[in-house]
């Protein structure tokens, strides 16, 4: 019975050990670094034992929480690496610093495999508070504060009216359960059932950053610490849609045709809205968190077709968008580690002369996000659209292929930087750590993108 918890008490045990160190001085970073990789690595290796276990009194152990759990533990780990020189040049401290990545993890981890209600709002909301602080890590800086203090006020607001939502569901159907709710939620299709899923459903839109709920992303994109950003493009993103997945594919199948009208809507609005604001965005990471935007809304075709090609697609997308931010985000810090929230577009220029290897791996990392061919993202992107139009969804797949194309005109204005303009002065320093990471990530956008059939077999096994 324990096995299937494991993961989550070795990560629990080490996010508390690490800030106990305090207590006994002890301030080194390489045990922040080393301790919250090695407890990450080891959480992956125990994932697969408890997969077979069905009597968890708070989780499901399938194979969707499964997968969704390694996304986020990988991104966890590439943002640790990532953020060593970070924190480290600005002596923020990496103790605490990893504790909270690993606090924030565990909450993605309950939020991706809740059986109940009450246990993914516990997850949610130990997500959600460490990202406030995360948000604001970087202390003394003016945008840092205000990231964090908006992200807190919106992400309040929003887990109040999720949490009133779960409420109306259980005054009108007397039952938390998820794993269950199939066969006890048929004839639950009243006003206050019908009320509470429209709560729950604004509750989820708001963590996936869905448009009209969208706008707390740029801010908290430029504002927060870099590494963080990647971070949040990606982890609880990925941990957002599970959930959104398993209460809506679930719960809430009596009453599909009422919140998939919803969801349609909001999906064209947020691939339409978040690539059209993107073009007017100078600053890299405001692009950047726009371009997650609209990335939501093509993981949102999958979400509302709901067939086989449904979470293959959204998976496989979501891979692909974590090693093309994570990517990215290396770049940006190894151009100026010190540097606060000033990347903008024209910050590239030159970069092919100085560094043609960094200005190849953004080339990379961009196409995959706009969905070529020979990419991770392309593949995502195929099993999405494809989703879509096996659904019978024609003109939001036709939106989403013409916003990748809108998406290509505005990342590019990255790659005519890097490769037409003249040469600016730029210092880039070594960094094994950064090096690392980037390496990482641009085998994972190539080798899934150029050979994707091991990881399909995989998801098609089992999803």
């Amino acid at each position: 019975m324990i096995k299937g918890i494991i993961p989550s008490l070795i990560l629990t045990i080490t996010a508390l050990f690490l800030l106990l160190l305090r207590l006994f001085k002890i301030k080194k970073d390489w045990v922040g670094l080393s301790l919250g990789i090695l407890s990450l690595l080891s959480g992956i290796i125990f994932l697969p034992y408890g997969i077979s276990e069905n009597s968890l009194p708070t989780l499901i152990q399938d194979d969707l929480a499964i997968y969704f759990q390694f996304l986020v533990m990988l991104a966890s780990i590439l943002t640790l690496i990532l953020s060593w020189d970070y924190i480290k040049e600005g002596k923020w401290g990496f103790v605490e610093y990893s504790s909270l990545v690993l606090f924030a993890t565990v909450g993605m981890y309950f939020l991706v495999g809740s059986k109940d209600f009450l246990t993914l709002y516990i997850g949610l909301e130990l997500m959600a508070l460490s990202s406030y602080v995360l948000t604001g890590y970087t202390r003394g800086e003016a945008k840092a504060f205000e990231a964090s203090f908006k992200y807190f006020i919106l992400g309040a607001f929003s887990s109040g009216v999720l949490l009133y939502g779960i409420s109306l569901v259980y005054g009108s159907t007397g039952n938390f359960s998820i794993e269950n709710a199939l066969g006890q939620f048929q004839g639950s299709t009243d006003f206050i059932f019908k009320a509470g899923m429209l709560m729950v459903l604004c509750g989820f839109l708001f963590k996936v950053a869905a448009i009209p709920f969208h706008i707390w992303t740029p801010d908290v994109y430029e504002g927060a610490p870099n590494p963080i950003t990647a971070f949040f493009s990606i982890g609880p993103k990925a941990a957002s849609f599970a959930a959104f997945v398993r209460v809506f594919w679930w719960v809430f199948a009596p009453a599909s045709e009422d919140w998939q009208f919803v969801v349609y809507v909001v999906a064209f609005l947020t691939m339409l809205g978040g690539n059209l604001m993107a073009i007017v965005q100078n600053n890299v990471k405001r692009l950047l968190a726009y371009a997650s935007i609209g990335s939501a809304g093509y993981v949102m075709l999958g979400f509302i077709s709901k067939n086989d090609f449904s979470l293959k697609g959204i998976f496989y997308y979501l891979l692909a968008f974590l090693f093309a931010m994570v990517g990215i985000f290396a770049i940006i810090i190894y151009l100026n580690k010190k540097e606060y929230s000033e990347e903008k577009v024209d910050d590239f220029k030159g970069l092919n002369k100085k560094h043609p290897f960094l200005a190849f791996s953004m080339l990379i990392f961009l196409l995959s996000l706009v969905g070529i061919p020979g990419t991770a993202g392309f593949v995502g992107k195929f099993f999405l659209f494809g989703s879509a139009i096996k659904g019978g969804f024609i003109l939001l797949a036709v939106v989403g292929v013409l916003m990748s194309v809108v998406s290509l005109y505005y990342f590019f204005r990255i790659v005519v930087n890097m490769y037409i303009s003249e040469e600016e002065k730029m210092e880039i320093k070594n960094s094994k750590f950064l090096l690392t990471t980037l390496i990482i990530c641009l085998l994972g956008t190539l080798i899934f993108g150029i050979y994707p059939s091991f990881l399909l077999r995989i998801l098609s096994i089992n999803l």
